[in-house]
């Protein structure tokens, strides 16, 4: 009876935290319609796992398993009332995830929708020809292509012919060609491409990837410079979804048969970026009246063989596409117009996706950062800029908490977790463009922020911001990451440091994408996050894999940036992060 009273309470919490933070409205009368309150796509909760709960019991029926985004709920439609309420009953603060958290239940009358309304239309000059080669031709190509590196099962195995695909530069070195060439049995391909009237020069590239269920390859674009206005990829052995992401923020989900040939022309070539995400399955993605419907069923990966051929030039690009052509050299400071884009792409849009997980993975304050606002005297007007969600906010009714930041989304998480908090609030602010007045501050925290400014003259800037908006005499605690990594927890001893092989050019900026976990080895960078759950004691990719800007900052580095405008009070470096006290004079 004790335990039934505890479940009871838990579940009670969860309501009035999802129906404050989330707006699930929760009943206690039984309907075909269950939440599970504290696991979802965030925890790694699969549809796999609630097909599990469902085989204890018989007679139960799912008809859908909903996890949204970045949430750490989830939902459940049963066919009928009564199975709905077999599984509560046998469930609900019994069962356990994976990770061995228990997990609690809550009927609802209402799901959110498992579909995702895509209204972007497909990239211009994209073009996927179904069943360009019969079943035959393709068992014949897996057969000439397929092979097994057993020196490198991590990751997706790679070969090249003509001349090796440079990962680290997306280029070739033509100085430097391979024996082996591009196949003949290939050349049946260039003829039918022809007959379709396709024209294209005959490819002299060819990068073979195979992909096993998992794994994936970031979003990126293939270097303009290097190659012709056509690149061509046959698919073998399994279907796939192969995501569009374009710098405006469309998003187009494009379904790639096995035996397809893609066609990249135009935009589709030269102003998109594409991507696999790592997972072991795809959403089915339905066209609806000319729009695409991704629906929540899904369909297992196989392995997957893409046969990828470019035809290589010389000289700088010549095409009209400027945001991602790498004709423009940035080799000293990233220009303005530039770093905004940057800052939209992998900053601002990473984080409105993430921003439910991300706020998931946030809960307690840095132990320097407590100490800090600890010391905030009774009456101060303090302010926290990039906020996230809200975490710094101290449970006090003696002074004045502004939590200020730029994303909607942790807006939304922080609102949430301040709204209990007497003399707090919540502002959407741009750092660079903050609306406050001056001198409006006693005492200023910039937590993780300023790192993801992507030139020297914004992160000067922000320090600017920070200036005019405290008081004379005002203090200001701000931290960015550090470079060293060697005195964090940060460092996963078992991964060798490495340069990384992959980047993504934008506006002629190579940005490296970073392997977690490791020393940094550059100071502008993309580092991936990753939606993980736990299997076997073994952290895996869940999701989607979005990869955010940094500048990872040097030793006295952002001591400088903050001088003349304030004063150094105490430099500090607390678990991977540069830290610094300033005073406004």
């Amino acid at each position: 009876m004790e335990k039934l009273k505890q479940i009871n309470r838990k579940c009670k919490r969860f309501s009035a935290r999802l129906k404050t933070s989330k707006g699930v409205l929760c009943v206690e009368k039984p309907t075909t319609n269950i939440v599970l309150c504290n696991v979802g796509q965030a925890t790694g909760f699969l549809k796999e796992d609630a097909n599990n709960l469902q085989q204890e019991l018989p007679t139960v029926n799912i008809l859908k398993y909903i996890a949204e985004k970045g949430e750490s709920h989830s939902f459940l439609v049963f066919t009928d009332v009564k199975s709905s309420q077999l599984f509560y009953e046998a469930h609900n603060g019994k069962a356990k995830a994976m990770n061995g958290t228990l997990i609690y239940m809550n009927y609802v009358e209402e799901v959110p929708s498992d579909e995702i309304l895509c209204t972007a239309d497909p990239p211009k000059g994209l073009q996927i020809i179904p069943n360009f080669i019969t079943i035959e031709e393709e068992i014949a190509f897996i057969t000439l292509f397929d092979w097994m590196d057993e020196s490198n099962l991590k990751n997706r195995q790679v070969k090249h012919y003509g001349y090796e695909f440079r990962y680290g530069s997306n280029d070739v070195d033509l100085n430097t060609p391979l024996d082996e060439k591009i196949p003949s049995q290939c050349d049946i391909l260039w003829e039918r491409l022809r007959a379709q009237g396709i024209a294209i020069n005959v490819p002299d590239q060819l990068t073979v990837n195979k992909y096993l269920p998992g794994q994936g390859i970031p979003s990126h674009v293939d270097r303009h410079s290097p190659f012709g206005d056509t690149i061509l990829s046959l698919s073998l052995g399994s279907d796939v979804v192969m995501d569009w992401k374009h710098h405006s923020n469309k998003y187009v989900p494009i379904a790639v048969p096995a035996r397809s040939m893609l066609v990249m022309q135009e935009e589709a070539r030269y102003d998109w970026q594409h991507a696999i995400q790592p997972r072991t399955w795809d959403p089915i993605v339905q066209t609806r009246k000319h729009e695409r419907v991704i629906t929540g069923d899904t369909r297992p990966r196989d392995t997957r063989i893409s046969l990828t051929f470019r035809k290589t030039r010389e000289g700088p690009c010549e095409c009209s596409y400027n945001i991602l052509c790498d004709r423009f050299k940035n080799d000293g400071e990233i220009d303005n117009v530039l770093a905004s884009h940057l800052e939209e792409l992998h900053v601002h849009q990473v984080y409105e996706q993430i921003a439910g997980h991300f706020s998931t993975t946030r809960h307690k304050r840095w132990p320097r950062v407590d100490e800090f606002l600890q010391s905030v005297p009774s009456g101060a007007v303090l302010l926290d800029l990039g906020a996230g969600n809200g975490k710094n906010i101290l449970n006090r009714n003696d002074i004045l908490q502004i939590a200020g930041e730029r994303s909607a989304g942790l807006l939304l998480e922080c609102s949430a977790h301040t709204r209990a908090i007497s003399g707090s609030d919540c502002v959407r602010l741009d750092l660079l463009h903050s609306p406050l007045r001056d001198a409006c501050a006693d005492v200023i925290i910039c937590i993780a922020v300023i790192h993801h400014f992507c030139s020297e003259a914004r992160r000067k800037q922000s320090i600017l911001t920070i200036a005019r908006l405290l008081r004379p005499g005002g203090v200001a605690l701000i931290t960015v990451w550090a470079k060293d990594q060697t005195k964090s927890n940060y460092l996963d001893t078992n991964k060798e440091n490495r340069d990384t092989d992959l980047v993504t050019t934008i506006g002629g900026v190579n940005l490296p994408i970073h392997e977690n976990r490791t020393q940094f080895q550059h100071s502008d960078l993309l580092v991936p996050w990753k939606l993980r759950q736990i299997r076997d004691k073994k952290l895996t990719n869940t999701s989607d894999t979005f990869l955010r800007y940094y500048h990872v900052f040097e030793d006295g580095e952002l001591d400088d940036l903050c001088k003349p405008e304030l004063e150094i009070q105490n430099s500090f470096y607390e678990e991977g992060n540069w830290c610094v006290v300033c005073k406004k004079l």
